[in-house]
């Protein structure tokens, strides 16, 4: 039997995109149409207006250059009172959420923000958590029961210039406890610094979709079904287990890791590795791959779970 989370369809086509990124209408300093042209421009195929506690409304600019993924980020708490960012996306209208309008808690505390964002996912919105590290978030603040699909594991913004947006090693830790969630990766530009800078927090995080068309509603369909890998550089082709076989697929890289719910533990290294075939040891929850090309660059599968 055959298993991988990559949509099984050979219609599908392959997406790059960025699900977090800021406009004027919060704080960013590009406004919609230049970040739209910037990164029709970078060869990206989606894009989603995140704008801190405000909905861009953005559908009327999806066209066959660029689909627009609707969503907002909201500043939120953990159940401990910490400081968290929570990430909502959707493809077309979610009750409740008015076009171009603030979208504020009524209340800081950990207890709205997980009702709300319950209240989002029982709408149809895909839930994340944002940033843990940049957030300074134990994985252990987290309870096992929670309102999220994924983690962002890659933040190219607060990485570039912070030094803070790896999520990997939070994303693994709640794998290991059984959490099942999809590990993101997103830019968060705010562009404080114009796109061809060195301080510049664009397009370098991305997730790629494996969806049956170009229409938000499939692409939404992958983010929700784990359909997708992400990346900072490195492209992954494939991912699957064909009975205890585990294959990878990818672009030139140095390194590929196969883990599990514990260690990472088989691994294939050369200069030019595209391809790693190796078998289940038996004793796995689940398996997921980690790319990485002579640059350190990483891309990284969503896990296969076997229980």
């Amino acid at each position: 039997m055959v298993r991988t989370t990559f949509l099984n369809d050979p219609n599908a086509v392959w997406l790059k995109g960025n699900l977090h990124s800021h406009s004027t209408n919060s704080d960013g300093k590009l406004t919609i149409d230049e970040m739209r042209k910037a990164y029709i421009e970078h060869g990206y195929d989606f894009l989603a207006i995140s704008d801190h506690d405000f909905y861009s409304d953005t559908r009327a600019l999806s066209d066959d250059k660029l689909t627009m993924i609707q969503g907002f980020e909201l500043y939120g708490n953990a159940t401990d009172g910490k400081d968290i960012h929570l990430h909502f996306l959707w493809e077309d209208a979610i009750e409740g959420i008015e076009p171009n309008t603030k979208v504020k808690l009524p209340e800081r505390t950990g207890e709205v923000t997980s009702r709300f964002s319950y209240d989002m996912r029982k709408k149809g919105a895909f839930v994340q958590l944002n940033h843990p590290h940049w957030s300074m978030l134990a994985s252990t603040e987290v309870e096992d029961e929670n309102p999220y699909h994924a983690v962002e594991i890659i933040n190219y913004g607060t990485e570039w210039l912070e030094n803070t947006g790896d999520g990997s090693v939070f994303w693994s830790e709640m794998l290991y406890r059984g959490v099942k969630l999809w590990g993101t990766g997103s830019d968060d530009n705010h562009n404080g610094a114009p796109l061809d800078d060195m301080y510049s927090d664009s397009f370098g995080g991305f997730t790629v979709v494996k969806a049956r068309d170009r229409s938000p509603k499939a692409i939404m369909e992958a983010l929700f079904n784990g359909s997708f890998y992400t990346s900072t550089g490195p492209s992954i082709y494939d991912f699957y287990l064909d009975g205890d076989e585990i294959h990878v697929v990818c672009s030139p890289c140095e390194r590929i890791f196969i883990s599990g719910h514990t260690r990472p533990y088989q691994r294939k290294l050369g200069r030019h590795v595209t391809e790693f075939v190796t078998k289940l040891k038996g004793s796995e929850k689940l398996v997921r791959a980690e790319c990485m090309d002579a640059a350190g660059r990483s891309a990284y599968t969503n896990p296969i779970y076997l229980t």
